[in-house]
């Protein structure tokens, strides 16, 4: 048998599942199969460990919902001894707890083996990563140019104390290195490596991210970035206020490229905000139907308004759009005054009317209890959703504010002893898409109230739809919603979806509860420093000057421009002792 020595293995640790209605599901790591092709392009051996995709069907429960794939320590046993190194993906928070455990259970094993992590938490609590896990390296922002400085100074045992992006432990120390500019020539970054993962395995068990196709599904990305300053998104501290467009017409290569390739005939767009620009979106729709490409391609994370007219909405209905999303978040425009939500209604409801003259399928995003929350706000949305209705809307998403960290609202929070980073802090990150939130931070509002909040809009819009024969399509969403529940076949409506996803999180919760990921014992000691680990981080950060105290008040955020802030926490270089832990 032949052995492996690869520069790196790359890990896509287990993913977090738990009950939800909602059509966001699990789906192929877009972030590891771009470092790992960017790896490969400079001649670096690469190996591939995906939990999810080695086993998918593998259910363990977790402190909220379950964990899909893998079991910890299978994967630890998976792990070639021969790698120089071990690279660990965490997109989102409700992941990091599984993260720490599986760290130490590979420092336990492989105690020189460096682990690095990357993804959007670490970089919104980069000292904290550090010091509450046993990594040994963080990389900050976009890790496609960091990683190949990194590796490479693994590899040949180099110094990588002036690595821009990166953070490290040096005995009771962590370093964090200023922040890599932004990455202008996105054009020139390789396709991801989807060779190195199961992209049939994934389709097979839905895992598409998005409204349902029975056409093989693989992600895209073909911009980055956001121009946004919303207060409860952390894109301003991941990507800062810059929204960089790949050429369209070398996303419809790509596109193609896929369909040769792999088969592929759905493309669900994972970018913050995919559409900005008029010119851009013409040129890309006007490519997809000049190619007759015979794909369908989705847009589930939203949209801004302002490009989409009567012909680019025709454009993109001609071109394979089945599904897209607009995210106003509010019908209150108070409260997207306050999170800072640039968005004119008059100008949502055109470019509404313009997709549902083109037979566009759309939905709109809303979320409730945000900190400033009064009933005053939520009784806006009342009207706001049966208009939206009224509008041609064809599906509606209530989601219950999450204080991510690394926002604007998060710190406000936290300063003002609103958040306590311990286990309840970490469920409520998966409540969003729940039916009923277990913690919240709007307090004129509680938690009963929230849920039948959501429960009344939901009611609202789709008793104002109307069906053809001009009655109420209550009755109607139902059946349509029903019927999609076990078919096979690709879904219309993301109301299918949603209700198919609620289905199976149910079920697998219920199930998983009967295989823990740890102890509950072992649980709850995970938890138990973390806020104090936090607290410490974020007042040796005020008392530098490297970050200033948010306003109590959360109302307030909006009069400022806090790129200001996040540029000088990017550009400094610091140093911490954890002695305190």
């Amino acid at each position: 048998m032949k052995l492996s020595y690869p520069d790196i293995q790359l890990i896509r640790p287990p993913a977090v599942e738990s009950f939800r209605f909602a059509t966001t599901s699990i789906t192929l790591p877009i972030g590891i199969a771009y470092i790992s092709s960017s790896l490969k392009k400079h001649g670096f051996k690469v190996e591939i460990l995906d939990a999810v995709g080695e086993a998918p069907k593998n259910k363990n429960g977790y402190y909220k919902g379950y964990l899909v794939g893998l079991d910890l320590k299978e994967m630890v046993e998976k792990i070639n001894p021969n790698a120089k190194c071990v690279g660990i993906s965490v997109i989102f928070t409700h992941e990091w707890p599984a993260v720490v455990k599986l760290v130490s259970l590979i420092k336990k094993k492989f105690s020189n083996m460096p682990i690095i992590l990357g993804g959007e938490h670490i970089s919104a609590m980069p000292e904290f990563s550090l010091i509450s896990s046993s990594a040994d390296y963080i990389v900050m922002g976009e890790g496609e140019e960091t990683i190949i400085e990194l590796i490479k100074a693994i590899k040949n045992k180099e110094t990588s104390q002036k690595i821009k992006g990166i953070g490290y432990k040096i005995n009771n120390k962590v370093f964090i290195n200023s922040r890599r500019n932004r990455r202008q020539s996105i054009d020139k970054i390789s396709y991801p490596d989807w060779d190195s993962f199961n992209v049939k395995g994934y389709h097979e068990n839905r895992f598409v991210g998005g409204m349902y196709s029975n056409n093989l599904t693989i992600p895209i990305l073909a911009t980055r970035g956001c121009p946004y300053q919303c207060t409860y998104c952390s894109a301003p501290n991941m990507w800062l206020p810059l929204w960089i467009p790949r050429d369209p017409i070398l996303v419809v290569d790509e596109i193609e490229y896929y369909v040769k390739k792999f088969g592929a005939r759905n493309f669900p767009f994972q970018d913050l905000t995919a559409i900005i620009k008029r010119d851009w979106i013409k040129s890309f729709c006007e490519e997809l139907i000049k190619r007759k490409l015979d794909i369908t391609w989705q847009l589930p994370t939203g949209t801004r308004s302002e490009a989409i007219d009567n012909e680019i909405a025709y454009l993109i209905k001609k071109s394979g759009m089945t599904s897209m999303a607009y995210a106003p978040e509010s019908g209150s425009e108070e409260t997207r005054k306050y999170i800072k939500k640039k968005m004119k209604t008059d100008r949502l409801f055109n470019s509404i009317d313009a997709a549902a003259q083109a037979d566009l399928n759309v939905a709109v995003f809303l979320v409730i209890g945000f900190p400033h929350d009064l009933p005053k706000h939520l009784k806006e949305n009342k009207n706001f959703v049966e208009r939206l209705a009224k509008h041609g809307v064809t599906d509606l998403s209530v989601g219950f504010y999450m204080a991510l960290p690394g926002t604007e609202l998060f710190h406000s929070l936290y300063d003002s002893n609103k958040i306590k980073l311990d286990i309840n802090y970490f469920k409520h990150i998966l409540d969003s898409l729940a039916l009923f939130p277990s913690q919240r931070y709007c307090f004129a509002i509680s938690c009963i109230s929230l849920f039948l909040w959501k429960l009344e809009f939901y009611l609202k819009f789709y008793k104002s739809k109307k069906s053809a024969n001009g009655k109420s399509s209550l009755l109607s969403s139902i059946k349509i919603a029903l019927k999609g529940l076990f078919s096979s076949r690709g879904h219309e409506s993301k109301l299918q979806t949603a209700f198919h996803n609620a289905y199976i999180s149910l079920v697998d919760t219920m199930k998983s509860k009967r295989k823990r990921w740890i102890s509950k014992k072992e649980e709850l000691n995970l938890f138990k420093e973390w806020d104090n680990i936090y607290r410490h981080i974020r007042k040796e950060k005020l008392s530098k000057g490297v970050a200033k105290v948010s306003p109590e008040d959360t109302r307030d955020l909006h009069k400022s421009n806090v790129i200001n802030q996040v540029q000088k926490e990017h550009k400094t270089t610091r140093s911490m002792s954890t002695n305190f832990y």
